[in-house]
């Protein structure tokens, strides 16, 4: 298990590039924010919520990571470098498989299969809760475009 080293300064440098990236993304929606006929609905709007989660978040990375007086540091528990080396294998693979099988089983199908092998991968779920969030998940995503949204999803050439 990694353990997150306090007032780690890659952690504080990636927290004021993404707070300068918040700042950015808000100027763009102030910018936009001009052709809007609605202060709330509008091109504008979805860059100023993203620019605000930017900044917000960044912020609090900051403050957890600021690079203060040095403190002792805690002890590390750091996994070997070899024992990830087949993890990371098996998610590439994983990934061109599932690029695969989209066009041959279609998305939903695919994505269902595909996520089932990345909850257990990623998230050490056993097999039975990895295959319930992924039906989960996946009929979400069906129930949100497919019903909600109507738009189809690509099919496969099995199915």
């Amino acid at each position: 298990m990694l353990v997150r080293r306090p007032h780690n300064r890659a952690d504080w440098i990636g927290a004021l590039f993404c707070m300068a990236i918040g700042v950015m993304i808000s100027l763009e929606a102030y910018r936009l924010q001009a052709y809007a006929q609605s202060l709330y609905v509008g091109d504008h709007t979805l860059p100023a919520i993203l620019g605000f989660w930017f900044v917000m978040l960044g912020g609090v990375l900051l403050v957890q990571s600021y690079p203060g007086k040095a403190h002792a540091a805690p002890p590390r528990q750091a996994v070997a470098p070899g024992d990830e080396r087949p993890r990371v294998l098996f998610a590439w693979l994983s990934l061109l498989l599932y690029a695969w099988l989209i066009g041959a089983m279609g998305y939903l199908l695919a994505t269902a299969l595909a996520s089932v092998a990345f909850f257990m991968l990623i998230g050490f779920y056993r097999l039975y809760v990895a295959v319930f969030y992924s039906l989960l998940l996946t009929g979400a995503m069906y129930a949100v475009f497919i019903l909600w949204l109507q738009m189809p999803f690509p099919g496969g050439d099995l199915w």
